[in-house]
């Protein structure tokens, strides 16, 4: 879970967040009123490039992965693979893209 006030990895179990001290137990978005403050929107941003980061860090391996087996594989099968996950990888680049144009 990341903390809505500054988006840092709030560990499991914990009900505030370590960094700034915001109760993530206790609190709901806007604050009860319906509004998200640019704090909370940018901590979820924050929190959805990390998430991103990481499937993009993923799927590279999977790339990799897929681009050795494509060097053994005289089927081509997992050259195949290697397309789809490469596929994949731009389709997140392209999240990543839409996400930063947003802001």
């Amino acid at each position: 879970m990341y903390c809505a006030q500054c988006g840092r990895e709030i560990p499991a179990g914990s009900p505030t967040c370590p960094a700034c001290g915001f109760n993530a137990m206790g609190a709901s978005p806007g604050r009860g009123s319906g509004r998200v403050t640019f704090e909370e929107a940018l901590a979820e941003v924050r929190r959805a490039a990390k998430d991103l980061g990481r499937s993009a860090e993923r799927l590279s391996r999977q790339v990799s992965s897929e681009a050795r087996k494509a060097a053994k594989d005289p089927t081509g099968t997992a050259r195949r693979g290697a397309r789809k996950a490469a596929q994949e990888l731009h389709r997140v680049a392209d999240d990543v893209e839409r996400l930063l144009r947003d802001l």
